[in-house]
Protein backbone atom coordinates (compact mmCIF):
# COMPACT_ATOMS: atom_id res chain seq x y z
CA UNK A 1 0.00 0.00 0.00
CA UNK A 2 2.80 2.17 0.61
CA UNK A 3 4.79 1.92 -2.90
CA UNK A 4 8.10 -0.34 -1.78
CA UNK A 5 8.99 2.10 1.37
CA UNK A 6 10.82 -0.44 3.83
CA UNK A 7 8.52 0.15 7.21
CA UNK A 8 9.72 0.14 10.67
CA UNK A 9 8.05 -1.74 13.32
CA UNK A 10 6.77 1.54 14.64
CA UNK A 11 5.84 2.74 10.97
CA UNK A 12 4.12 -0.74 10.01
CA UNK A 13 2.01 0.27 14.16
CA UNK A 14 1.25 3.89 12.83
CA UNK A 15 -0.10 2.78 9.29
CA UNK A 16 -2.31 -0.05 11.25
CA UNK A 17 -3.29 2.91 13.05
CA UNK A 18 -3.96 5.38 10.07
CA UNK A 19 -5.84 2.33 8.21
CA UNK A 20 -8.02 1.72 11.69
CA UNK A 21 -8.82 5.48 11.71
CA UNK A 22 -9.78 5.46 8.10
CA UNK A 23 -11.75 2.54 8.24
CA UNK A 24 -13.97 3.67 10.88
CA UNK A 25 -14.08 7.07 9.59
CA UNK A 26 -15.20 5.85 6.11
CA UNK A 27 -18.06 3.73 7.72
CA UNK A 28 -19.43 6.66 9.65
CA UNK A 29 -21.58 9.62 8.60
CA UNK A 30 -18.89 12.27 8.94
CA UNK A 31 -17.64 13.87 6.43
CA UNK A 32 -14.28 14.60 6.98
CA UNK A 33 -10.99 13.28 9.30
CA UNK A 34 -8.74 15.69 10.88
CA UNK A 35 -5.59 13.66 12.15
CA UNK A 36 -3.46 14.43 14.56
CA UNK A 37 -0.20 16.97 13.69
CA UNK A 38 2.45 14.63 12.05
CA UNK A 39 5.55 14.90 10.83
CA UNK A 40 6.12 15.23 6.98
CA UNK A 41 6.81 11.36 6.19
CA UNK A 42 3.47 10.60 8.35
CA UNK A 43 1.81 12.89 6.39
CA UNK A 44 2.75 11.14 3.18
CA UNK A 45 1.48 8.04 4.75
CA UNK A 46 -1.81 9.41 5.46
CA UNK A 47 -2.21 10.63 1.84
CA UNK A 48 -0.85 7.54 0.34
CA UNK A 49 -3.15 5.16 2.53
CA UNK A 50 -6.08 7.77 1.70
CA UNK A 51 -6.27 7.22 -1.90
CA UNK A 52 -6.35 3.58 -1.19
CA UNK A 53 -9.98 4.92 0.11
CA UNK A 54 -10.91 7.25 -2.55
CA UNK A 55 -10.84 10.43 0.02
CA UNK A 56 -9.53 14.04 -0.97
CA UNK A 57 -6.54 14.94 1.23
CA UNK A 58 -4.84 18.00 2.06
CA UNK A 59 -2.42 19.41 4.61
CA UNK A 60 -3.28 22.36 6.53
CA UNK A 61 -1.22 24.26 9.74
CA UNK A 62 2.73 25.32 10.02
CA UNK A 63 5.00 23.84 11.19
CA UNK A 64 4.49 21.22 14.11
CA UNK A 65 1.01 21.74 13.62
CA UNK A 66 1.06 21.01 10.21
CA UNK A 67 -1.46 17.81 9.72
CA UNK A 68 -3.83 15.81 7.41
CA UNK A 69 -7.43 16.83 6.87
CA UNK A 70 -9.36 13.81 5.09
CA UNK A 71 -12.83 14.41 2.98
CA UNK A 72 -14.75 12.11 1.73
CA UNK A 73 -15.96 11.92 -2.03
CA UNK A 74 -18.82 10.26 -3.83
CA UNK A 75 -16.00 7.14 -4.83
CA UNK A 76 -14.86 6.57 -1.45
CA UNK A 77 -14.93 3.03 -0.42
CA UNK A 78 -13.04 0.63 1.62
CA UNK A 79 -10.77 -1.31 -1.13
CA UNK A 80 -12.32 -4.71 -1.95
CA UNK A 81 -8.53 -6.30 -1.02
CA UNK A 82 -8.54 -4.70 2.31
CA UNK A 83 -8.01 -7.70 4.47
CA UNK A 84 -5.66 -8.69 2.12
CA UNK A 85 -3.35 -5.83 2.49
CA UNK A 86 -3.14 -6.12 5.47
CA UNK A 87 -0.45 -8.07 7.34
CA UNK A 88 -0.37 -7.37 10.99
CA UNK A 89 3.21 -8.59 12.30
CA UNK A 90 4.78 -7.26 15.69
CA UNK A 91 8.29 -9.20 15.18
CA UNK A 92 9.76 -10.24 17.88
CA UNK A 93 7.54 -8.57 20.33
CA UNK A 94 6.46 -11.09 23.28
CA UNK A 95 2.74 -10.32 24.78
CA UNK A 96 1.88 -11.60 28.10
CA UNK A 97 -1.94 -12.71 28.70
CA UNK A 98 -3.47 -15.28 31.99
CA UNK A 99 -2.56 -18.64 30.63
CA UNK A 100 -5.28 -20.83 29.71
CA UNK A 101 -6.61 -16.98 27.67
CA UNK A 102 -7.87 -17.03 24.81
CA UNK A 103 -6.80 -14.48 22.63
CA UNK A 104 -8.25 -12.62 19.43
CA UNK A 105 -6.32 -10.94 16.68
CA UNK A 106 -8.70 -8.30 15.06
CA UNK A 107 -8.84 -6.77 11.99
CA UNK A 108 -8.06 -3.19 12.89
CA UNK A 109 -4.17 -5.01 14.33
CA UNK A 110 -5.51 -4.48 18.38
CA UNK A 111 -5.79 -7.93 19.84
CA UNK A 112 -6.79 -9.24 23.45
CA UNK A 113 -9.22 -11.04 25.57
CA UNK A 114 -12.19 -12.24 23.45
CA UNK A 115 -15.01 -10.08 23.97
CA UNK A 116 -18.26 -11.50 22.17
CA UNK A 117 -16.94 -10.54 18.71
CA UNK A 118 -18.12 -11.21 15.58
CA UNK A 119 -16.08 -13.48 13.20
CA UNK A 120 -15.85 -11.31 10.34
CA UNK A 121 -13.84 -8.59 12.59
CA UNK A 122 -11.24 -11.51 13.57
CA UNK A 123 -8.25 -12.38 11.97
CA UNK A 124 -6.91 -15.27 14.43
CA UNK A 125 -7.97 -16.48 17.41
CA UNK A 126 -6.28 -18.92 19.80
CA UNK A 127 -5.76 -20.08 23.39
CA UNK A 128 -2.10 -19.48 25.41
CA UNK A 129 -1.34 -22.21 27.04
CA UNK A 130 1.32 -20.50 28.62
CA UNK A 131 0.71 -17.03 28.77
CA UNK A 132 3.45 -15.95 26.08
CA UNK A 133 2.31 -15.29 22.54
CA UNK A 134 3.65 -12.57 19.49
CA UNK A 135 1.74 -11.23 16.31
CA UNK A 136 2.90 -12.99 13.30
CA UNK A 137 1.66 -12.33 9.97
CA UNK A 138 -1.90 -12.01 10.94
CA UNK A 139 -1.21 -15.30 13.65
CA UNK A 140 -1.24 -15.67 17.30
CA UNK A 141 2.16 -17.48 17.96
CA UNK A 142 3.07 -19.15 20.63
CA UNK A 143 6.03 -20.58 22.18
CA UNK A 144 5.64 -24.42 20.81
CA UNK A 145 5.89 -23.15 17.38
CA UNK A 146 7.89 -23.53 14.87
CA UNK A 147 7.98 -19.80 13.95
CA UNK A 148 8.49 -18.56 17.43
Amino acid sequence: MIDNLELSSSDKELLNDINAKIVSFVQSDDTYLQMDPMNSYYRMMVHKVGTEYKLRSESKGNGENRSVRLSKTISTKIPDNFNKQRIIDRGIEIFYAKSGSEIVLRNDGSFGVSIKEHDEKILDRRIVDDGEFRIRNNKIICKQDSDW
